[in-house]
């Protein structure tokens, strides 16, 4: 088996240790509760895992990013997350998937009733440095 580490310059090896994952520029997001007449929430994060840049995306020195749509529940628990859209399509999809469903946020709470907040959307944008 050929190693892919050969084909890397030690240029491509820096990057690759500079490597940043940027999330939405604050920690509250926002997403809707109810199910006629939505009511917008803000929902506030406490835990981001930090996700690992692919290294198919390294080699390739690709940027890109992915829109990630999920539901929040009562314990504060991304639940059911997917894909929106994805820049380039393929590339950073299982990675920014694997990070959000390790996100925690603050038990969401409306009108002093502890609620599930659906459609939340963030966007991750992976960036080599």
């Amino acid at each position: 088996m050929k190693n892919i580490y050969k084909d890397i310059s030690a240029k491509s090896i820096f990057l690759g240790i500079a490597l940043f994952i940027f999330t939405s520029s604050s920690f509250a997001d926002v997403g809707y509760v109810g199910e006629d007449d939505k009511i917008e929430i803000d929902v506030n994060r406490i835990y981001t895992q930090p996700a690992k840049f692919p290294r198919k995306a390294l080699r390739l020195a690709k940027d890109g990013y992915v829109l990630i749509e999920f539901d929040i529940d009562t314990d504060g628990s991304v639940i059911d997350p997917y894909v929106v859209e994805s820049e380039p399509a393929g590339l950073f999809e299982r990675a920014a998937m694997k990070s959000i469903r390790k996100w925690l946020y603050e038990p969401p709470v409306y009108e002093g009733v502890s609620v599930k907040v659906n459609d939340v959307q963030v966007k991750l944008t992976f960036k080599v440095q």
